[in-house]
């Protein structure tokens, strides 16, 4: 942490718990307390803290980029491991749906 101040999160410590173990403190607070609010608006979490801003930033990912991190955290439960195969050559018919909801849901 750079500045001495946290960046928070609208994410609810109901799943998100590990991530403050895993030193991101800021999760779950939304208060003045933190300068920045890291959301995945529109989606938003059940329970989720709710909290208005004055000013945004948006930071948009590649969505070829999404649909696979999003698989590894899916399948790991970690956001920073990834499977130790290659889903779309040892699972090609499962990766195909997978692709095909992702892309759906994205639209």
């Amino acid at each position: 942490m750079l500045t001495g101040v946290q960046t928070g999160a609208d994410n609810t410590l109901h799943v998100n718990i590990m991530l403050q173990m895993q030193k991101m403190k800021g999760e779950d607070i939304v208060d003045d307390t933190v300068w920045i609010v890291k959301t995945h608006s529109p989606w938003c979490m059940p329970y989720a803290p709710q909290f208005k801003a004055q000013k945004i930033m948006c930071v948009v990912r590649n969505p070829l980029d999404v649909i696979l991190s999003w698989l590894n955290l899916v399948n790991t439960g970690c956001h920073n491991l990834k499977a130790s195969f290659d889903f779309d050559k040892e699972y090609p018919n499962w990766w195909q749906r997978w692709i095909e909801k992702m892309v759906g849901e994205m639209k």
